[in-house]
């Protein structure tokens, strides 16, 4: 059961049974470690209920990390904490974490986050068109872009897609399309997250937002923007487009 809702939420790191939680922390940080960036536990913000947490807890909060717990944590996690959920395990305690999180690193995260979606933006400006090869180019670790070509679509059925891992910066180099955009929260998933594609697929609505997408036309689109291009009244048109991905 746990591991069925670990992929529908897209979390793709699943431990079950382990006694030693450090050590199995410190192996996912180190895995997730590179040259270009170290983790440690001051990058940690964890969320337990019960005194195998503490091992974890204590290295935590002593190395400059974040630990939380629920309302009905036993009292010694209860005291070794910096943040209580105001609901119990089981009952969106770990939304609550989340949402305390957000709130209180909104506008560092933000911030950090635009600066660069806007040098990622700036990037692709600059590129040319007619010497750009199809397919996929690495920048960075953290951007990546795409150069594709294809037909526009007026099918009405047609689903649309958001992701999770990274913000779409399309640029727009030849043709001209519609590109129709909605919360997330609007739309009816059809086809659940899929990791190595980064992702969903919503059914079709009418409930959108639209923008006409031409030459040199650039759009951003974070993780809660679900979209699909559609054809421009109603006629096929040949795009040639850069979809940059910058990592979150």
């Amino acid at each position: 059961m746990v591991e069925h809702r670990c992929k529908e939420l897209g979390v793709t790191e699943i431990h079950q049974g382990i006694m030693n939680k450090l050590d199995c922390l410190k192996g996912i940080l180190e895995k997730y470690s590179s040259a270009d960036q170290q983790y440690d536990l001051s990058n940690v913000a964890y969320i337990g209920d019960d005194l195998l947490d503490l091992q974890c807890m204590k290295p935590i909060t002593e190395s400059g990390g974040i630990a939380g717990c629920p309302s009905n944590a036993v009292k010694e996690v209860v005291a070794a904490c910096s943040y209580v959920a105001p609901n119990k395990g089981g009952e969106g305690a770990v939304r609550d974490f989340a949402d305390y999180l957000i709130c209180n690193n909104k506008e560092k995260v933000k911030s950090s986050l635009e600066k660069r979606c806007f040098e990622a933006a700036t990037y692709l400006s600059q590129l040319k068109g007619e010497g750009l090869t199809l397919g996929c180019h690495f920048v960075n670790d953290r951007f990546y872009y795409n150069v594709m070509e294809y037909k526009t679509s007026n099918e009405n059925d047609k689903p649309f897609e958001s992701h999770r891992k990274y913000v779409d910066i399309q640029l727009l180099l030849v043709g001209e399309e519609i590109m129709q955009v909605t919360d997330t929260t609007r739309l009816q998933v059809v086809s659940h997250y899929d990791i190595e594609r980064d992702m969903i697929l919503y059914k079709a609505s009418n409930a959108v937002a639209s923008t006409i997408l031409r030459s040199n036309s650039i759009m951003i689109l974070y993780p809660r923007d679900a979209h699909r291009s559609m054809s421009l009244n109603d006629c096929a048109c040949n795009i040639k487009k850069i979809v940059g991905k910058v990592l979150i």
